[in-house]
């Protein structure tokens, strides 16, 4: 059985999701990273990042993200992740999109936040990721989903990152085809199970 070290709503919800999706059961460990326990020695043994998620599968440890979902995809052989040609590149492009360039933006913001950073530079940020929400909205234009007519592991990854929009201190802007994409991600079962597991109420599809 796959273990997951996790933190509500954070990016280890994708992988969640996607253990949901494949059928997989799990062994949940839940990280408080606002406590430090992250920080702690006895996690630092398992990532000395500090960084959820983690996943432990047998006598394999992976620690980022994306190549966990990769992992998962492709050892259970999921239709999230295409197997070969065009539709892979279009899913791992888009993937990488939202694991690379939309979570660091938020992250930039969180650290911002964080550090007291001023009014300007939290301008910057948040112009950034509205610009980025601008241009999936523009994907969306022809598809249901960013890849096309299918969901993605991509289309997962951007609903658990677009629930953070509530914690940024100016407004987020989340265009109409994006927040239908959200609702229609959130409404699978294997997307619902997992909010229902870590207690996360889902804001960004309002």
């Amino acid at each position: 059985m796959y273990k997951l070290y996790f933190a509500p709503g954070t990016c280890s919800m994708a992988v969640h999701v996607a253990l949901n999706e494949c059928n997989q059961p799990v062994t949940l460990e839940k990280i408080d990273i606002m406590s430090g326990q992250g920080r702690s020695p006895e996690y630092l043994k398992i990532n000395p990042r500090g960084q959820v998620p983690v996943l432990v599968d047998g006598d394999q440890t992976i620690r980022e993200g994306a190549a966990i979902l990769i992992h998962i995809l492709e050892k259970h052989q999921s239709p999230l992740l295409p197997q070969s040609g065009k539709e892979r590149d279009t899913a791992l492009e888009w993937l990488m999109f939202c694991n690379a360039t939309l979570h660091p933006a938020y992250a930039r913001c969180f650290f911002l936040k964080k550090n007291g950073g001023d009014d300007a530079l939290m301008g910057t940020a948040v112009a950034m990721i509205n610009k980025l929400w601008e241009e999936v909205e523009q994907r969306l234009e022809k598809s249901a989903y960013l890849c096309g007519d299918q969901i993605t592991m991509a289309d997962i990854l951007m609903t658990v990152i677009a629930n953070w929009s509530s914690n940024i201190p100016k407004p987020v802007q989340i265009g109409p085809r994006t927040k239908k994409l959200l609702q229609t991600v959130i409404a699978r079962p294997a997307y619902k199970k997992a909010l229902d597991t870590e207690q996360v109420e889902y804001k960004a599809a309002a």
